[in-house]
């Protein structure tokens, strides 16, 4: 019985020298420190250099103390930033740092904030490097009503959406658009976004007709009763 409680007592003085002799490995020991940082994502070399800088490791860092939850808080201020995943590599020493930008689907407010994109959930923000030039161009007070408009804007026929140099987005959810055709800027109020086909169809038919070669605006809001000016 004696033996037996002592060798209990060898045990737990064992594990609890290996315990300690673990935890100064990962926490103080240089064994497990950071050897590398990677980046990956990052669209730009200057943002790949602000990414850096925000996360803030240097080699030699214990690799235990690389709080990835913190990291990940502090590079998701970056507006252009969707999703970010840190891994780290016990044997290689190495933490890998993978950034998922959001995709722009639109400029938002050109005129007023050069450069400003908007994505699908209506997060409005600048890629570095900047953004296709041939996305569409809205104008809108809200972010929602931006996201609205490019929904619409997918709607249309890939040929009329082609020629579409603005589409505006007010609030009440009606739209204005800026229609290129044959060096003119046309002004078409668009009204709601129902009866898209048929509103396609009337715009196109009445830019065709002779009679029609030097307007300026189109009213299609009620498609069966056209406006033009």
């Amino acid at each position: 019985m004696q033996m037996t409680r002592i060798n209990r007592r060898i045990l737990v003085v064992l594990a609890a020298a290996l315990f300690g002799s673990i935890v100064y490995l990962l926490a103080w020991s240089s064994i497990f420190s950071v050897n590398a940082v990677s980046i990956s994502g990052a669209p730009t070399p200057t943002s790949k250099a602000q990414v850096a800088s925000k996360i803030g490791i240097e080699p030699g860092v214990k690799l235990a103390r690389v709080d990835a939850r913190q990291i990940t808080r502090r590079l998701e201020t970056f507006p252009w930033i969707e999703q970010v995943h840190i891994s780290k590599n016990w044997i290689s020493r190495k933490v890998s740092v993978e950034i998922s930008p959001r995709v722009p689907i639109a400029f938002f407010n050109p005129a007023s904030s050069f450069g400003s994109t908007i994505d699908k959930s209506g997060k409005v923000f600048s890629l570095p490097g900047g953004a296709p030039a041939s996305l569409p161009r809205v104008e809108a007070s809200t972010s929602a009503s931006g996201v609205n408009a490019i929904a619409l804007f997918t709607e249309l026929p890939s040929k009329f959406r082609g020629s579409i140099s603005l589409m505006n987005a007010s609030r009440s959810g009606s739209y204005r658009i800026y229609y290129l055709y044959q060096s003119r800027t046309i002004a078409i109020t668009w009204g709601d976004s129902t009866n898209t086909s048929l509103k396609t169809s009337v715009v196109e038919k009445l830019l065709t007709l002779k009679e029609n070669s030097k307007i300026r605006s189109i009213d299609v809001s009620a498609p069966h009763a056209p406006i033009v000016r």
